[in-house]
């Protein structure tokens, strides 16, 4: 979605409904391009880490493929549905499903391999997870209609593995749950010696015994007027404020309590309150505008959309690089590793546009595990860095590695391959079950 390195397609295909998509493949199988070496990439938000989906051949972009709607509590999303718009569907029927913060995702992408959400995945488990069909256009134009009971393999890999690369995704259905009554939530900026607490007491490890309702995160970044990193434990609760500050002070004992116990900094609000913190105040002045935020228009024009924070850290375009790893649950010193790195960087162009990102899962993602085709850990560390100049890249990949290192150390060695987007890259592709459905549907 930023990256200005990536390459521009010779062709570019928008298509705007089934047919269209299905006209496309059946001419491309007829000139027999699969087989000439001919890049063809298909993009929905254009917000994974494979450039956004580009290539330097034909790119096929579903972004207009955007409609959507909800039917006995079931959300039919086209692949082109941006994030912000599947904000506003669900939030006009009072639904909720678990999904990504990020406004300018496209469901086709997003729901296929992945759908983390930090408020509900823990009790509801991840979008992919949630998927209970869709439709499927095989690489020779043939449509597929994918249920449990119709292509039930596809199905699988449709729930975290991008439906095993074997065509078009041009509709998915997602399982609703009904909307909260309210969340809560609270970032705490902590000091050093609060960090240190945090790591003293094993507070992320032991968050796995926390309720589902609530998730714990902690998050490194800096403020433009703000020397030192910012380190902000994070919570984000299906609870009330007072139900969740108890059950942390039970399960994380009252040192780590004490930090998230001033309820009069807890934010309480509906679940759009908390999907729209990294909105701009336009938008969050006036959320009919989440209905007309397409993928063009926030490609077009971020800065209309974005809080100024999120769109120098994440949405501006640039150069960057984006790294996820799943770690282990005892990773409470990459904490300290993380505040050192970025102490290190706060004299540098770089700071204001870096984060990482510990994330805790487990709960109901992994007891759905068997349903779910990507392979899930308890615990996610994510990272990411942008820049302007060509000339800067170096420096910053050498940051990146540097946060790597810090990840690998904690890396969950269960766990065969990396979080989302990464299964994109080959050497990390190999999975025998998506393999096999491959074979079964491969159509080229």
């Amino acid at each position: 979605m930023h990256d200005v390195a990536a390459v521009v397609p010779d062709i570019v295909i928008t298509p705007l409904f089934d047919l269209q998509v299905i006209q496309t493949l059946k001419t491309i199988k007829k000139y027999d391009l699969y087989n000439k070496n001919i890049p063809i990439s298909v993009k929905s938000g254009g917000h994974g880490y494979f450039n956004g989906a580009t290539c330097n051949g034909i790119m096929i972009n579903l972004a207009k493929m955007d409609r959507r709607y909800v039917k006995d509590n079931v959300l039919y999303a086209g692949p082109g549905c941006a994030g912000a718009q599947t904000v506003d569907t669900l939030s006009k029927n009072k639904k909720a499903i678990p999904h990504g913060d990020c406004f300018g995702v496209g469901a086709g992408g997003h729901f296929i391999t992945a759908g983390w959400c930090i408020i509900l995945a823990r009790k509801y488990g991840l979008g992919c997870q949630n998927v209970v069909g869709g439709r499927v256009i095989l690489w020779d134009g043939e449509e597929v209609l994918v249920n449990e009971n119709s292509h039930p393999e596809l199905l699988h890999a449709m729930r975290g593995g991008a439906a095993a690369g074997v065509g078009i995704v041009t509709e998915v259905h997602l399982k609703l749950i009904d909307e909260p009554d309210f969340v809560t939530w609270k970032w705490t900026y902590l000091s050093l010696p609060q960090i240190k607490t945090c790591v003293e007491h094993n507070a992320f490890r032991r968050a796995q015994d926390l309720p589902k309702e609530i998730t714990m995160a902690f998050r490194f970044f800096f403020k433009p007027f703000q020397l030192e990193p910012i380190c902000s434990f994070n919570i984000q609760s299906l609870l009330s404020a007072e139900d969740t500050v108890a059950a942390v002070r039970s399960v994380l004992g009252d040192a780590v309590g004490d930090l998230i116990s001033d309820l009069n900094k807890w934010n309480t609000g509906t679940l759009v309150d908390l999907r729209m913190q990294p909105a701009s105040e336009l938008v969050n002045n006036n959320r009919t505008m989440l209905a007309d935020m397409t993928i063009t228009a926030l490609h077009s024009t971020p800065d209309i959309y974005w809080e100024e924070g999120s769109l120098l850290r994440e949405m501006q375009r640039s150069y960057g690089t984006s790294i996820s790893h799943w770690v282990v649950p005892e990773s409470e010193t990459m904490l300290l590793d993380l505040y050192d790195a970025f102490s290190a960087i706060k004299n540098t162009p770089a700071r204001e546009r870096t984060y990482a990102l510990l994330i805790q899962g487990g709960g109901r993602m992994n007891e759905l595990q068997d349903i779910c085709a990507m392979p899930l850990g308890k615990a996610l560390s994510r990272f990411e860095v942008h820049w302007d100049k060509p000339e800067d890249e170096e420096w910053n990949r050498g940051f990146t590695e540097t946060i790597e290192n810090i990840f690998k150390k904690k890396r969950d060695p269960k766990i065969a391959r990396p979080y989302r987007g990464d299964i994109w890259m080959a050497e990390q592709g190999q999975d025998d079950k998506l393999d096999l459905v491959y074979q079964k549907y491969n159509r080229k």
